[in-house]
């Protein structure tokens, strides 16, 4: 359920609950991810910005209990979709991976 065109998840390899029980390198990692998921999500989706997001515990947000950081590529003026709101088609969500994964080649 994206809330932007190309809204991603950048999860990590090893378990975690959240931002405070990750150890340091595995944190480092996904950073890294994180940076360069923006980095490409900016060009594959000529965004004019990026939204990102991580929520710990429920008074913090967070409703699935495993650590992840959204990417959000935002264009000026466009509100992002409420959350939960809108199920995206699979066939515009493997598009939208496909540009991505390009994005990422570069």
């Amino acid at each position: 359920m994206p809330r932007a065109p190309g809204h991603t998840l950048v999860i990590p390899k090893n378990p975690s609950r959240t931002i405070i029980d990750i150890s340091a390198d595995d944190l480092t990692y996904v950073m890294k991810a994180t940076q360069n998921i923006a980095r490409a999500a900016l060009k594959a989706f000529a965004a004019d910005g990026i939204t990102i997001q991580q929520f710990n515990e429920p008074a913090g947000g967070q409703v699935v209990f495993h650590l992840h950081v959204h990417v959000l590529p935002r264009k000026d003026g466009v509100p992002l979709k409420p959350p939960l709101s809108f199920k995206e088609e699979p066939a515009v969500l493997a598009e939208h991976a496909t540009r991505l994964a390009a994005a990422l080649k570069e």
